[in-house]
């Protein structure tokens, strides 16, 4: 009987069971499964697909999905392409959100080349990405200033943090030596010209930049490319339902390091006595004796310190560098909105950046619009526009913070204080009363037709033009600078209107023969018109300040000076890639250009150039090995031209110059043949301006080798490469007979070189469904010699340096580009003695004196004597020995921190800035006999020496950003909101002079540049 009932029991739990299994499976399996797909900065991610046990379905627009799921998946799998593929753990939850992370180095992305793109895998050239996403974490005037430290073998100097200034640009160094040496623009297939502004376009508008760095990949733009390409590409229309983005970003800055100037002002009188004394001053005659000089009280050493028992402790301690520097704040917001149909998609945008300068009166204000747009006229074809339209508005100067904290800003009557009638040092009137400002207006316009021939034939016809106009007035008081003193009064008004127009028309063929040979082919011509047009109206000798220069009529003296600049560009180009079973890839790439800048002979030339690549991991032997998702090994050779000089230089030209007549009549202006430029150091007036008719092209040939790696699904990737370019019939100016009435002529003539290493690593150490980790960087190693100067074995180049009268930077052969030539120091002297048996006589044989070193006489050997024909020589080189930068990403869940470094190594800098305040109190004296620093001589007469040369090595941490991405759903109607927070340019680790920024410029010289500040900044980023 208990058998019997235990039997049924069991038989009766078995039913129950199976019942509620069954229930318990066709419950899970009509269970639902919703969230959101975002990128990395909050954005909803579309068609991205969501795959569970064969179960798939896509995002929306607004990136919200709905998959139904069984309790048997465990995994929801993420992918789309150009970005990381995701894998989440189900764990029973039935919402579940995913960020998806770029993946920038995706082989199947395709890299825009120039007249059209090829994917990532298939590229035979050396050529660098980077996404737009990765500009948008600094406050900046200019995109040209975010690349620095993003693509290995790009160089980017910013010399200045004056609001509204640009940066230079080299690609794998100097290859000119008077022509153009920065990097070719084009944007949206439209080619702007040089680097090194590009105000135009917002960070936020940039949906990627390609770098064209060999002679395979630029010479498709053939005379415009030897200095390589950098290719943007704006943001496209998408269809869909509308989608509207807000970015705001909040700055606030500071001086990252206080100037080196006068802290104490007895410290600073007694140096100027002594600098005085020192200088042939009688000692009744010291500025600092407690007499009235030129109408005005300098107070005595003793009354300073408060010694002076018949008169009271001076009380004047002005703090210039608290008056003329700040705290500034900037802005930045940024409206876009993209959508539209499938026949009619659009994306705008509209960006207002505000920023103010350090120094007081200093600002910059830009206005930028976007408009792009797609239009499918039917199956065949297609078209679109995209136009940017900007004004700026920049208004300031340079300041000086250096003036002595003596004297105050304003005398007792409420006037600028002057310490003599020709004092014109005051930073407060400089700013209050000069007028410095400029206005311009861009407008870029790109029209294109797409007409689809068959399947594998396409034609595009694409007209651009560039309109640029700016405005700058100036106006100096005779009460406040040097220039209006001598001119009682000057005002100006600067013209410049610029306008391109290009036009480019060429077939594409795109097809794959029995799936094994694939060609793609371009081929077309191309047509570009510039036309610049400047006016200077300058008006001299004021009768008042009142209207400034919005009169110039009223100007006793008048002179008007205007030019016209227009040249021609006519191109033929054709480029064929070529893919042998997907493993063996060619390239063979031709332009031919004319034009009308050079001699009737000498107009046309022809740029080839060819590459060829492995795909070695393709290969049976490498790909049993499961090791590499990217093996490649890639070589190219090839040719690129340089015309980037001025209009007009074959042929004679006139100009005008003024020169002085006499105390009465002033300054007089002459016109004749020539054009007269700066003065040589011997203070004489080059004139140049005689035509060459045998003027041809300046022409780069590029030797490159590389390697492409990627393993573990290219989570660890690395790009190797080594360069070699020559680049000969330099266009540059040389020195020609006194004879002919000329100083110098533009010729063909000399030999550059450089070769180098670089290569950039990427490596998502961790990869995970809450926290990723990824590590970046990049070095770069250029060796940049001189070949050959035609007739002569070192040019003098850049400008006059007063303090040392004479150019600093030369051109020497066997030498690197600007290195520096001078005369050799050894410590200070310290006894006459000495000095004469360096030497040196006269002042500069006196002990505290600079030790110049006797090199070499006229039969090789030192001769006792130092003289600036066998004295001189190599002092240092201001290119650097390697450039590098690392950075960091971390995401966990919602959180997200981001950091960059970037360094120079081993350039030399030629510091005009050496001798600051806190250098001079060590300076030589009986009692403290320095070797290091001179002694305090005010009509010393320095000489161009290693002495200012100094170590210009730095390494910067660049930019920190921690970020939060809310979850979706806080607020009904907006998909996504992150916050951010920012820091630039905060801490900078260098030998050099303190209180100077160590990046000078590419020509090395300190000149005493515009500080760049700190920043901090909080961002807002809002998806509608």
């Amino acid at each position: 009987m208990f058998n019997i009932m235990r039997r049924s029991l069991l038989k009766t739990c078995a039913i129950f069971l199976s019942v509620l299994f069954t229930v318990q499976l066709a419950t899970a399996q009509s269970r639902v499964i919703k969230g959101v797909v975002k990128d990395s900065e909050g954005k909803p991610l579309s068609g991205v697909t969501v795959k569970s046990n064969g179960q798939s379905t896509s995002t929306n627009q607004e990136g919200i999905y709905e998959l139904m799921v069984s309790d048997a998946d465990n995994v929801l799998s993420f992918s789309s392409v150009g970005l990381e593929t995701l894998q989440i753990s189900i764990n029973k939850r039935s919402t579940i959100d995913a960020v998806l992370l770029s993946s920038s180095v995706d082989l199947e992305d395709v890299v825009v080349v120039g007249y059209g793109g090829v994917k990532k895998s298939d590229l035979t050239g050396s050529v660098a990405t980077l996404k737009g996403s990765e500009l948008n974490k600094t406050p900046a005037s200019s995109v040209d200033q975010l690349l620095q430290g993003k693509i290995p073998g790009v160089q980017v100097a910013i010399s200045s943090g004056q609001p509204g200034a640009g940066a230079t640009i080299r690609i794998r160094g100097n290859s000119s030596l008077s022509g153009s040496n920065a990097p070719l623009v084009v944007v949206d297939g439209f080619p702007w010209g040089d680097a090194g502004d590009l105000k135009q376009i917002n960070p936020e508008d940039i949906e990627s930049i390609e770098v064209l760095k060999d002679a395979s990949s630029a010479a498709i733009y053939g005379s415009r490319g030897a200095n390589g390409v950098i290719m943007v590409t704006t943001k496209k229309a998408r269809a869909g339902t509308p989608r509207i983005t807000l970015n705001t970003m909040n700055t606030g800055s500071t001086l990252s390091v206080k100037p080196d100037l006068w802290r104490d002002g007895i410290e600073e009188a007694v140096y100027a006595n002594e600098a005085a004394l020192n200088g042939g001053t009688p000692l009744s005659q010291l500025p600092y004796l407690g007499e009235i000089r030129s109408g005005v009280y300098f107070p005595s050493i003793a009354e300073l310190r408060g010694l002076d028992p018949n008169k009271p402790k001076w009380a004047t301690n002005t703090d210039w560098v608290d008056l003329v520097y700040r705290n500034p704040f900037s802005q930045n917001y940024t409206l876009g909105i993209d959508g539209g149909s499938d026949n009619t998609k659009y994306s705008m945008s509209g960006n207002y950046y505000k920023e103010e300068g350090l120094a007081i009166k200093n600002a910059y204000d830009k206005y930028t619009g976007r408009l792009n747009l797609d239009q499918k006229i039917n199956n065949a074809i297609s078209a679109g526009t995209n136009i940017i339209l900007t004004y700026t508005n920049n208004t300031g100067q340079n300041l000086s913070a250096g003036r002595t904290r003596i004297f105050p800003v304003y005398d007792e009557n409420g006037n600028y204080f002057r310490t003599s009638a020709m004092d014109f040092g005051n930073p407060m009137a400089i700013a209050n009363e000069v007028l410095n400002k400029s206005k311009s207006i861009d407008v870029l316009g790109t029209f294109f037709v797409n007409v689809k021939i068959t399947d594998w034939l396409q034609f595009r016809s694409q007209l651009s033009t560039k309109y640029g106009n700016s405005i700058g007035d100036v106006y100096e008081p005779a009460t406040v600078t040097f220039r209006g003193y001598e001119n009682t009064g000057f005002g100006a008004i600067n013209n410049y209107n610029n306008n391109e127009l290009v036009n480019e028309n060429y077939l594409t063929i795109d097809k794959t023969f029995k799936d094994i040979h694939r060609l793609n082919f371009v081929g077309g011509f191309s047509l570009q018109n510039s036309k610049t047009r400047t006016s200077n109206l300058q008006g001299m000798n004021f009768v008042n300040d009142n209207l400034q220069n919005e009169n110039l009529n009223s100007a006793k003296t008048k002179v008007l000076n205007n030019g016209l600049y227009a040249s021609t560009l006519h191109s033929w180009f054709g480029r064929a890639n070529y893919a042998l079973l997907d493993k063996y890839l060619v390239t063979v790439t031709g332009r031919a250009d004319g034009s009308t800048k050079f001699g009737e002979n000498n107009k046309w030339a022809f740029f080839p150039s060819a590459a060829v690549a492995w795909k070695i991991n393709e290969e049976s032997f490498v790909k049993d090995l499961g090791i590499f998702s990217e093996l490649k090994l890639r070589t190219s050779y090839g040719l690129t031209g340089n015309q980037g000089i001025s209009p007009y230089q074959t042929l004679d030209r006139f100009g005008s110059d003024r020169y002085y007549v006499g105390s009465q009549n002033g300054f007089m202006t002459g016109f004749g043949p020539g054009l007269a430029g700066a003065n040589n150091e011997q203070g004489l007036t080059i004139v140049g301006g005689l035509g060459n008719k045998s003027l041809k092209w300046e022409t780069t040939t590029s030797y490159d080798i590389g390697l492409d790696i990627g393993i573990m699904d290219q989570r660890f990737t690395l790009t190797l490469d080594f360069y070699n370019k020559r680049t000969k019939d330099l266009l540059r100016t040389r020195t020609i007979s006194p004879s002919s009435g000329f100083d110098q002529q533009w010729v063909n003539d000399g030999e550059i070189n450089n070769q180098g290493f670089e290569f950039g690593v990427n490596a998502d150490i961790i990869r995970k469904e809450d926290f990723n980790w990824s590590l970046g960087g990049n070095f770069a190693l250029n060796r940049n010699r001189v070949v050959a100067m035609g007739e002569s074995d070192r040019v003098v180049t850049g400008s006059l340096i007063e303090m040392v009268r004479q150019n600093v930077n030369h051109f020497i052969v066997g030498q690197p580009m600007y290195t520096f030539y001078g005369y050799r120091s050894n410590g200070i002297i310290q006894s006459l003695e000495q000095g004469i048996e360096a030497g040196l006589t006269g002042g500069e044989a006196l002990p505290g004196e600079i030790r110049y070193v006797d090199i070499s006489g006229a039969d090789g050997t030192a001769d006792g004597t130092i003289d600036p024909t066998y004295d001189r020589a190599v002092i240092g080189d201001p290119t650097p020995n390697f450039i590098y930068s690392f950075n960091t990403s971390l995401n966990y869940k919602q959180f997200d921190l981001s950091a960059q470094f970037y360094g120079v190594y081993g350039n030399d800098i030629f510091d005009l800035q050496k001798m600051t305040p806190s250098r001079q109190v060590q300076r030589w004296t009986p009692d403290n006999p320095s070797d290091l620093y001179p002694r305090a001589n005010n009509t010393r007469g320095y000489k161009a020496s290693d002495f200012f040369v100094e170590d210009g090595s730095f390494l910067r941490l660049q930019n920190v950003t921690v970020g939060y991405n809310f979850k979706p759903g806080i607020i009904k109607g907006i998909s996504n909101i992150r916050v951010y927070a920012s820091g630039n340019n905060l801490l900078t680790i260098t030998k050099f002079n303190k209180g100077f920024d160590p990046e000078v410029g590419l020509d090395g010289i300190n000149w005493g540049n515009y500080p760049r500040p700190r920043a901090y900044s909080l961002g807002l980023t809002v998806g509608f």
